[in-house]
């Protein structure tokens, strides 16, 4: 019995391990939403990432939209990021996740990911992000993630999980807009897509990309959700890497 478990255990070990390092192709495909229920699923399978254009925006997570509402009051950090965007405010985890709890983004999104992919919420799980301003450099581990942005336009750049070698170490949480050579050597040598997302588009990243996100105008907020869809070995990865 104690036989059987090891192997289990260094099993589950490998996978959780190969959701770390895997590598994917650097390129990415674009398809329409209603597009989505034809091509998807095929598209998904070689691995890279997806352009989700003509997406419905439910304008739940803006600025404007929540100015009406008592969660405003409530969270004096969003107007404080909407009247200075130049000042990214501090943020976590734990308060982008009950953000998007408390305004019903991560059951909506949640809903529409897993009918996106015909997936069994037996075996698969999502849990979503509500941001506000930048982000800084961020691995994938989900075995899908979806960003969108809801207000305003943003610059998201993908860097290819082969570009570690050459980023400099503690590059996890480097703003994009203050990555430079002086960080490293090789920086110039780092390769990545930049694309413009802008409410009604929705970017679907594969695992072990790196992610950055930087408003397209500085002067100018973004506002932005990123959901994690989820197995049982992605969900490990994702907690053991980002501890």
């Amino acid at each position: 019995m104690i036989e059987w478990i090891v192997i289990f255990l260094i099993i589950f070990c490998m996978l959780v391990w190969h959701y770390s390092h895997c590598v994917s192709e650097y390129s990415l495909s674009q398809i329409t939403e209603s597009q989505i229920s034809m091509q998807l699923t095929k598209l998904w399978e070689e691995r890279k990432p997806v352009v989700v254009s003509e997406v419905k925006n439910r304008g739940i997570w803006v600025a404007d939209g929540l100015k009406q509402t008592r969660f405003w009051g409530a969270q004096p950090i969003w107007g404080e990021y909407d009247s200075n965007p130049l000042n990214p405010v501090e943020q976590n985890k734990a308060q982008q996740t009950t953000w998007a709890d408390i305004l019903g983004i991560s059951q909506l999104e949640g809903d529409t990911l897993l009918r996106w992919f015909d997936l069994s919420p037996w075996i698969f799980s999502t849990r979503t992000e509500a941001h506000i301003g930048p982000e800084g450099l961020r691995q994938t581990y989900g075995w899908a993630t979806a960003i969108t942005c809801t207000d305003g336009e943003a610059r998201c750049i993908l860097l290819h999980s082969a570009q570690k070698g050459r980023l400099p170490p503690g590059w996890k949480g480097l703003r994009w807009l203050h990555a430079t050579v002086a960080h490293h050597p090789l920086w110039t040598q780092v390769q990545n897509i930049e694309i413009i997302l802008r409410p009604g588009t929705t970017l679907i990243v594969p695992p072990h990309w790196i992610v950055a996100m930087e408003p397209l105008t500085p002067q100018k907020s973004i506002w932005w959700t990123r959901s994690d869809i989820h197995h049982p070995v992605s969900s490990w990865a994702q907690r053991w890497n980002e501890r």
